[in-house]
């Protein structure tokens, strides 16, 4: 069961991994699957055998002192004086994320409507009017949304930055997710569907039916609509998947200091300079090297190779878990 092995993994963020550990892991879970089995035969329903296995163990403490293993050594008084994320705190965040995945998914579609809307102007008229006033107004109203929802959520997000994440909390965000991955798999495939089923209606609206400015118009209303289930619905499980990671909430990817210190240990003082001046340093020299050769066609790999060595040099400093 996935969500029994996530939410394993998260109990086992601060063990140091071990040949030890792992087989005490690994043991662990086969436990709990097997607990889970049984109180399905027993007539329990899905969520009902998830939720009993994970309340009947106990913390990763009594975990740990029932294998005779111990702890890896955190900051504990920092940890708890950190003030704790709550149930209603993450219902709360979670709804955000649902009003701020429909206001930017929506943003984008009318951004998507604007473009359509050029392909009005080629003709004359009462066309041509309605092709420049929807441009405007479209890319009017899906900035608005855009921005306004970004900023609301930020907000929002600001609220939990560097807060410590509980048992509880991460039992219902497994819990949230799971029940959402099947509604996030339908808006996946519709959204993939709609931005393939863009390109044969193209085909058919500019060759069998010979509207061109329909044609390409439809093309970006199609695109439009795949991209909106495609971006919402992945808003609204990335919003669940976000408290079943770590022992803090990270607002984005540069994580707050108690995240990074549980991550880095003491190469959090290296890991907060390097966010500080890497990709800075990166972007000058990929001016300089650019301006140098006089080689833009192809520098930008210099990002990408920037990108992979970041990557290597951060999971080569995390701590082990």
């Amino acid at each position: 069961m996935k969500i029994i092995k996530d939410y394993l993994d998260s109990l086992f963020l601060t063990v140091p991994v071990t040949a030890e550990t792992q087989r005490a892991k690994e043991d662990l879970l086969a436990i709990m699957e097997d607990h889970y089995y049984e109180l399905i035969e027993e007539g329990k329903s899905e969520h009902e055998a998830i939720g009993a296995v994970i309340s009947e163990f106990g913390s990763i403490d009594e975990i740990l002192a029932a294998l005779e293993l111990e702890r890896e050594e955190i900051d504990e008084e920092e940890y708890l004086s950190a003030e704790q994320v709550t149930l209603d705190d993450a219902f709360d965040f979670w709804a955000a994320t649902r009003k701020f995945a429909l206001e930017l998914s929506l943003g984008i579609l009318l951004m998507f409507f604007s473009m359509a809307s050029i392909f009005m102007v080629e003709s004359y008229g009462v066309i041509y009017a309605m092709g420049i006033l929807g441009f405007f107004v479209f890319a009017a109203l899906g900035i608005g949304f855009i921005i306004s929802g970004s900023m609301k959520y930020v907000r929002e997000k600001r609220k939990l930055k560097d807060r410590s994440l509980v048992k509880e909390i991460y039992r219902e965000a497994f819990f949230q997710l799971e029940d959402y991955d099947k509604s996030f798999r339908v808006g996946l495939v519709l959204g993939i569907g709609f931005c393939i089923l863009a390109i044969p209606l193209t085909i058919i609206f500019s060759n069998m039916f010979y509207v061109g400015l329909m044609a390409g118009s439809l093309f970006f209303s199609t695109i439009g609509i795949g991209v909106f289930l495609i971006i919402y619905s992945s808003i609204i499980r990335h919003g669940f998947k976000k408290l079943t990671n770590g022992q803090y909430f990270v607002s984005n990817n540069h994580r707050p200091t108690r995240a990074t210190r549980a991550s880095y240990g003491n190469a959090t003082p290296l890991i907060i300079t390097l966010r500080k001046f890497y990709w800075p340093l990166v972007a000058l020299f990929y001016f300089f090297w650019s301006t140098v050769t006089n080689a833009w066609e192809y520098s930008w790999i210099i990002f990408v190779i920037a990108g992979m060595v970041d990557s290597f040099i951060r999971e080569s400093l995390k701590r082990s878990k």
